[in-house]
């Protein structure tokens, strides 16, 4: 490998550096009640700071002793001049919008926020003077002519674009509405990150709030909002629905928050947790204690999740607004019916959408409430009743044999019950899950006449025992939201999230929101 030119690279990086360290000089000189953020200011750093990480990256100076503490405080810079960015649009926007619910001290948490940034770049922006000075460059040139003020003036330009009409845009809010769900219940971990109240402070869960899971939320919120604004907005749906122009609110702070909690989360774990680099003059400086915490989890984390969860009535009204209705036939639970996981996973999949959908039976039920589809599964355990009760009609000349040799006395109950249970096994019409079968104890306490009556009662004892499945073919009808019935029928197409013994088995990645519902057994 060739090496670079030390003096080279010096003289470059003193170069490219000139126009940043000047402006260092002029607000470190100014102080830093004079220090004041604005858009105009924060795309230069931003600009300035990203061509100098850029080119020191390219020469490797992350891991040159030389050069890393340098490449640290421009890239701080960077990152906090991105999030500062984000924060004063916040501050600029944020009475634009008409949400769904209100937001208290958002507005003041909002301005904590900027005040907490500023002191974070005027401390970087020292810093990287010092780094400049201990390197033996010369004093910068002192700064001339520029003017990073931002005087707006009030009002807005008038809405008079001539609005779109795309015949799938029905679809589009269906799809926008319903991804809002799923990434809500993805951000569940926000929230508990939220709750947390000192000293747990430093025993949040790092674990979980981590880069990845925010930059992978942020990433799915800035595709829902290009999404919105390539295909709904100054659409003639967005000017009839005011529904549609609020969740675009939703969908534009919860971005704009996610990436600030991005920059901080980053900082946490490149800088603060493993405490490798120091990026502050002192160990105890207040931008590393309670008040980065406080904003991470109060501000952050609180309004990031506040404003997803407050939009979810939204999404799951005009899910029901704009729902397709139709009517699906879908195969039961293969093993033991409706009972506790497959209905609690179907109602949590129609409480998710906030749909209305009915199970149609011998009646209908709302398959929103596990109870009401405890009951339908009672209707089809009579099914399968039924079922072996035909079934054991068909084998009326084998059941006759075995009685006759019980009339003789040449078998007992238990023996001949469990040769009909082997019969009906090799006919696929059962599946024997434990073995050995102990009929002995249902047989005694059977007081049924004959042979085939006594068939029914074991064979209904061993399969509310979970000891036997009734391989009955079954198959029930849903009404409802058409993007319930799918997720439903994906549910049926994966087992209903459980095997042929009742144990969990994964769900697809589809129903990955199922996960965040309250603990299934």
């Amino acid at each position: 490998m060739e090496y670079v030119d030390e003096t080279l690279f010096e003289n470059l990086m003193r170069e490219r550096s000139a126009l940043l360290l000047s402006h260092c000089m002029h607000f470190v000189n100014e102080g830093v009640n004079n220090f004041t953020l604005t858009r105009p200011l924060l795309n230069f750093l931003l600009a300035e700071s990203s061509q100098l990480e850029e080119l020191l990256d390219a020469y490797g100076a992350k891991s040159n002793e030389r050069w890393s503490k340098f490449r640290m405080h421009v890239a701080m810079l960077k990152n906090f001049s991105s999030a500062g960015y984000d924060l004063l649009h916040l501050k600029h926007t944020l009475h634009s919008y008409d949400f769904q619910g209100s937001y208290p001290g958002m507005e003041e948490n909002t301005a904590d926020a900027i005040t907490y940034v500023s002191l974070f770049l005027f401390c970087s922006l020292r810093l990287l003077l010092e780094e400049g000075s201990a390197k033996g460059w010369p004093f910068p040139e002192a700064l001339l002519g520029y003017d990073y003020s931002e005087v707006l003036p009030p009002g807005m330009l008038p809405k008079d674009r001539v609005k779109s009409f795309r015949e799938d845009a029905k679809h589009l809010v269906i799809h926008l509405a319903t991804s809002f769900l799923n990434n809500t219940e993805d951000a569940k971990f926000l929230s508990n990150a939220a709750k947390c109240r000192p000293p747990q402070w430093r025993g949040l869960d790092f674990e979980q709030l981590t880069e990845a899971s925010i930059r992978s939320l942020e990433e799915r919120f800035h595709t829902l909002q290009s999404l919105y604004d390539t295909y709904l907005s100054y659409s003639a749906i967005e000017s009839q629905d005011i529904s549609l122009r609020r969740l675009r609110g939703h969908i534009s702070v919860v971005l704009h928050l996610l990436r600030v909690t991005t920059v901080f989360i980053h900082f946490h774990e490149r800088h603060v947790k493993t405490g490798s680099e120091k990026p502050f003059c002192r160990n105890n400086c207040v931008l590393l204690g309670n008040w980065y915490l406080h904003l991470l989890t109060h501000y952050l984390c609180h309004y990031s999740y506040q404003f997803l969860a407050g939009a979810r009535g939204l999404c799951q009204s005009m899910l029901r607004q704009y729902a397709v209705v139709e009517s699906r036939e879908i195969p039961i639970p293969p093993y033991f019916g409706f009972h506790v996981r497959p209905a609690t996973l179907i109602s949590s999949i129609v409480r998710h959408y906030g749909s209305p959908v009915t199970l149609l039976l011998d009646k209908e039920y709302d398959a929103s409430l596990p109870m009401n589809l405890f009951l339908a599964n009672e209707w089809i355990n009579q099914l399968k009743r039924q079922f072996i009760g035909n079934e054991l009609a068909r084998m009326n000349e084998a059941i006759v044999a075995l009685q006759r040799k019980l009339d003789q006395g040449e078998d007992t109950p238990a023996n001949a019950a469990l040769e009909i249970i082997r019969q009906m096994a090799n006919a696929n019409l059962l599946r024997v899950l434990v073995y050995p079968l102990d009929l002995e104890p249902i047989v005694k306490s059977s007081t049924a006449p004959t042979l085939q009556e006594l068939m029914q009662s074991v064979i209904a004892t061993l399969h509310a025992q979970r000891k036997i499945n009734i391989l009955y073919d079954c198959k029930v009808t849903f009404r409802g939201d058409v993007r319930v019935l799918e997720d439903i029928q994906i549910l049926a197409a994966n087992g209903y999230g459980e095997n042929e013994t009742g144990a969990n088995i994964p769900l697809p990645r589809e129903l990955s929101y199922l996960s965040h519902y309250h603990p299934l057994h």
